[in-house]
């Protein structure tokens, strides 16, 4: 090993001091636009660039000079700084002075309004999102924390929607082709909704999702899409193209997971409510076909001295005529009570089968089990413990 050695302190020490001599990085004039702008405690940090570079910036006390916008083309004068102990190069800035709206700034806006001329944000061409969504597509990051967020919110209240991942990059020069790609071999494979979905991220970082070509994807595809990028704050043309825009990937999950449990109490409730209606529509007609018969009776009763053997005639034909009415009375309730005891979900198991679950995860599919997987097995009268021994998949 040739040459002196030097620790990381003795390096960052040397390279401070060349940053302090060099009298043309100090009370310097620099050009460029404004992104990721935010103030914390009183002092600005932002990012200042041009179309090939950047550099991170902090004013100090930024009450004292101009606050600009994202996108904002602004003139900083300040100086270079080093920091020594965390190895960090950043602009000091002194003062900001605005000199217009940033090109990329401007250029979106150009963008966004020769789509909207065109009518790609109309409403009259958003397709519903699907109420009851069984299949569902999220093109996003595999790795990410956005799909993990989706499906646990999904997860809490509907175990069925299946939820399938089409990983892409969500940031980067070819990030709108992956997404691109990923939309054209998705579209026509049946699904009921696409997401596509990322987090919170700067200005720059979303500019995936403001590519021309990705959002004339989104408006030409037959599936419904959701579009949720960034966070609230944060509007892409993707966005706006989209059938519709939730405010985070969270709210995008949100859409789609109804409530599974809720929905089965409900139809629970309303075969309670149409056996319990039906149950008094038949006593009404009981009592309708009483009162009749009452009727009847009385007034045969009156005319039986008067017409012999015609009035008693006539009351034998009347009686059955009013059995046969009773008796198709009755049978279309039994019919009816059997079709719904042929619905009730408990009535399936009562015919042989069994309710399949590992730790009261429904178990659905063959795929889902492992070998030594202990299942709990529910039959109509009881349950019994089995021990996967070995699974084959058909498909």
């Amino acid at each position: 090993m040739n040459g002196n050695i030097i620790n990381v302190t003795a390096l960052n020490t040397v390279i401070n001091a060349i940053f302090r001599a060099e009298e043309h990085l100090h009370d310097i004039n620099v050009a460029g636009e404004i992104s990721g702008f935010k103030i914390a405690k009183g002092h600005a940090y932002f990012i200042l660039k041009d179309e090939k570079c950047q550099i991170n910036c902090t004013c100090f006390n930024c009450a004292k000079t101009y606050c600009p916008k994202d996108g904002e083309s602004v003139v900083i004068k300040g100086s270079v700084d080093y920091y020594a102990q965390g190895g960090k190069l950043n602009l000091n800035v002194d003062s900001i002075t605005a000199v217009g709206q940033g090109l990329l700034a401007l250029q979106l806006q150009m963008l966004r309004q020769k789509l909207a001329k065109e009518g790609l944000f109309d409403k009259q061409f958003k397709k519903p999102i699907p109420l009851y969504p069984t299949n569902v597509c999220v093109i996003t990051s595999f790795n990410g924390a956005v799909i993990k967020d989706i499906k646990k919110t999904v997860r809490r209240k509907n175990d069925i929607i299946n939820i399938i991942v089409k990983d892409v990059k969500v940031q980067g020069k070819d990030a709108h082709t992956e997404i691109i790609d990923a939309l054209r071999q998705v579209d026509n494979l049946g699904y009921d909704v696409i997401i596509i979905a990322r987090g919170g991220g700067s200005p720059e970082e979303l500019m995936p999702f403001n590519n021309e070509q990705l959002v004339r994807t989104v408006f030409r595809c037959v599936t419904p899409i959701i579009s949720a990028v960034g966070h609230e704050s944060d509007v892409t043309l993707c966005d706006e193209a989209a059938d519709y825009r939730a405010a985070t990937p969270t709210a995008a999950a949100e859409k789609i997971a109804y409530d599974v449990a809720g929905i089965k109490d409900n139809l629970y409730s309303c075969s309670k409510r149409m056996l319990k209606a039906l149950g008094d529509k038949v006593s009404t007609l009981e009592k309708q076909v009483k009162t009749n018969l009452s009727a009847l009776n009385s007034r045969i009763a009156l005319n039986v001295e008067q017409s012999g053997n015609a009035i008693a005639t006539y009351q034998n034909r009347i009686g059955y005529a009013i059995k046969d009415v009773v008796n198709e009375k009755f049978n279309q309730y039994n019919n009816l009570l059997t079709r719904l005891k042929a619905d009730n979900p408990l009535g399936i198991l009562e015919k042989g089968y069994w309710y399949l679950s590992i730790e009261n995860k429904a178990i659905t599919s063959a795929a889902q089990l492992n070998a030594g997987d202990i299942l709990t097995l529910r039959s109509h009268d009881g349950t019994a413990t089995a021990v996967v021994s070995e699974v084959k998949n058909d498909v």
